[in-house]
């Protein structure tokens, strides 16, 4: 009987350290969770920074090469600068409006001095030529900008990358 008793203490004993162990154990498998999701939110939201980077990209590239605005990369740099209002601060947002804007005046221009007999028929004409030249130049040149306007927004990546290079 003293035994049994013996043996009863030895078990209250373990299941009373047992609670706090358990109690331990799941909130250590909580905390480990959230900083996996945390993490995953980061690298999730540098993703779409870096395709939205990309498109923007994508987009100058093609307009330096060929001084014409592609509709598709067009459409898919609009879409991107949508997505960018949830990702970016105001500079990159600003910039990324003032791209949108010079391309849409130079799709407009182009489609006005493109209608038939519009040099003869348009007083407009030269004046919409001249702001197209002031278009181009200044599209080429947002391609120039566009490296420096991101890399503030996406450093992150960058010390990340430093970190590993490090080890």
């Amino acid at each position: 009987m003293e035994s049994l008793s013996t043996v009863k203490q030895i078990i209250d004993i373990f299941s009373a350290l047992l609670s706090p162990v358990i109690a331990i154990s799941v909130g250590f498998i909580a905390y480990q969770q959230w900083k996996l999701n945390v993490d995953k939110e980061k690298r999730e939201s540098n993703s779409n920074k870096l395709k939205i980077y990309m498109v923007v990209k994508r987009f100058l590239r093609s307009f330096d090469s060929n001084r014409v605005v592609d509709k598709k990369l067009y459409e898919e740099l609009q879409e991107s600068i949508a997505l960018a209002d949830f990702y970016f601060d105001c500079t990159v947002t600003d910039w990324l409006f003032q791209v949108d804007c010079d391309a849409s005046s130079w799709l407009d221009l182009t489609q006005i001095n493109s209608l038939p007999d519009s040099e003869n028929l348009n007083p407009e004409y030269v004046r919409n030529q001249k702001e197209i030249e002031e278009l181009i130049d200044s599209l080429q040149n947002f391609h120039c900008e566009l490296f420096e306007v991101f890399k503030d927004s996406m450093m992150y990546l960058k010390t990340n990358k430093a970190i590993k290079s490090d080890k």
